[in-house]
This record gives structure tokens, sequence and C-alpha cells, in this order.
């Protein structure tokens, strides 16, 4: 069973869609500090990963560059409980 990484998360201000993950065991990548970035938490398990996050791309990230980049995707909508009712 693979042990599944804690990723601190980081926005990028002008972008807030804009996330950078990087594994909690792993150094911050440089472009992220300074003001245009800011830290968003952490997630510790796959139920906690924002929309859009992919923890196959992230390990991969993390294995080629230290980190993963990604855009949060809008919730996705949730059926109206009535057209169930009707179908």
């Amino acid at each position: 069973m693979r042990r599944w990484p804690t990723y601190n998360l980081f926005r990028r201000r002008e972008e807030p869609d804009l996330i950078c993950a990087v594994p909690n065991d792993f150094p911050v990548p440089a472009f992220v500090s300074g003001e245009a970035w800011t830290y968003a938490g952490s997630i510790s398990a796959p139920s906690e990963a924002p929309a859009g996050f992919s923890a196959e791309a992230a390990e991969h990230g993390a294995e080629i560059c230290g980190f993963h980049l990604f855009h949060v995707l809008p919730a996705a909508a949730v059926p109206d409980q009535a057209w169930r009712a009707a179908g």
C-alpha cells in the first residue's frame, strides 16, 4: 500500500485558481517565495484535494520538478433533486 504524501498548497495572489502543490518533505520552490504567492493550506488525503488536483500528476511533477502546478476547477454542479423524482 502506497503512502499518500501531504502536500502544502500555495495560491498565486493575482490568479487565485493557480495552485502550486509541494510535497511536505520537499523544499518550497524559489518562485513561490515573495508576495506573489500565499500559503493556502495542505492536503493529507485524496478526499481533501481540490477539484483539478491529480494525485498521479502531482506525484510525477514532484519527481521531476519538486512541485505540481494546477488550476482549481469549479465544483461540479449538484443535480437538482426534482429531476431525479420526475425521471
